[in-house]
Formats: C-alpha cells, structure tokens, sequence
C-alpha cells in the first residue's frame, strides 16, 4: 500500500467517524429536548383516576331564566 492509498483510506474512515458524530450529536440534542418538553408539565406521573369525586353541574340557568 503507497503513501496515497493509505491517505485516501485514512480520510475516509475521518470522514465516516465525523458523519456518525454528528448524527449523534443531533440525536443526543433531540432527547435532551424530549426529556425538556416532558419536565415542563410539572406534573408527577399519576394514576388514571383519582378519588376525588366527579365535578358537578354548575348552577348557571338558561337563558331568560335566571336571575335578572
């Protein structure tokens, strides 16, 4: 192998190294986002129901109706 081939050979294995390395860069920045987006809902992770009793009906009246 000359002094050429070997160089071509180097410059292609950089090449493809610093292509994977951006991909993860890119890769690592959307799960920090991901991971971002998640904590801005303040919220812990809940069950699907709570004990709370159901909301009520409001005491608004139809129109003409109520209180004038």
């Amino acid at each position: 192998m000359n002094r050429k081939k070997l160089e071509e050979a180097v410059r292609k294995a950089i090449k493809k190294i610093s292509d994977e390395g951006k991909y993860q860069k890119y890769a690592r920045g959307t799960f920090k986002n991901m991971l971002a987006k998640i904590a801005q809902g303040k919220r812990k992770n809940t069950a699907p129901f709570t004990e709370d009793p159901p909301p009520q009906a409001g005491k608004s009246a139809p129109p003409g109706q109520g209180d004038q």
